[in-house]
């Protein structure tokens, strides 16, 4: 299997790519398509992470934090998935959401245009990485309609719910930090 050619068909030749993810499970792909996405969001990110330097330890724990949420998210997904009815295998759901992340090779290029055309603002950075980051959830619901076979609006739905599980912790965790800070100084 040529890698460049199965690039091509996992973009434009959506049927052709996963029948070949379900008959291969190309594992390495998938990894190689997560850990790629990883570095060039860590390029487009400036080199570094939010709260550690530009680094090669800062790259590492970057790549390290990216194949470690896409292993979850499969996991998680495919639990949801097959706890509803849906049928599929797990394998190929993670080559599916590992290529999917090769959408983020389209993020430093998007900063550096949008640095290059507005240098004095921030918001088009934003609106770039939002813009990759809703492509990249786009791929991985057609991965999930794919190979599970769910419709357009299941997928969304099952692909939701992590994220949406996500944000609820961390506003939980968040507000109990700020409770736990306004008790004790209102305690001294």
């Amino acid at each position: 299997m040529d890698l460049l050619e199965f690039a091509y068909d996992y973009f434009e030749d959506r049927a052709h790519a996963a029948a070949l993810i379900r008959q291969r499970r190309p594992f390495a792909l998938g990894l190689l398509g997560a850990l790629a996405g990883g570095v060039s969001l860590f390029t487009a990110l400036g080199g570094g992470l939010f709260f550690l330097p530009a680094s090669w330890p800062s790259l590492f724990l970057l790549l390290l934090i990216q194949t470690a949420l896409v292993f979850l998210l499969t996991a998680v997904l495919h639990q949801l998935l097959d706890m509803t009815g849906a049928r599929g295998d797990a394998g190929a759901l993670f080559v599916h959401l590992g290529l999917s992340e090769l959408s983020w090779l389209a993020a430093a290029p998007a900063v550096l245009i949008a640095r290059a055309l507005f240098p004095h603002s921030t918001w088009p950075v934003w609106l770039a990485f939002l813009s990759v980051g809703a492509w990249s959830l786009s791929l991985k619901a057609r991965g999930l309609r794919d190979e599970y076979g769910v419709g357009e609006g299941r997928a969304w739905l099952t692909l939701g719910l992590p994220y949406l599980a996500a944000g609820a912790f961390g506003g939980l965790s968040m507000t109990l930090a700020l409770v736990a800070l306004i008790v004790k100084a209102f305690a001294s």
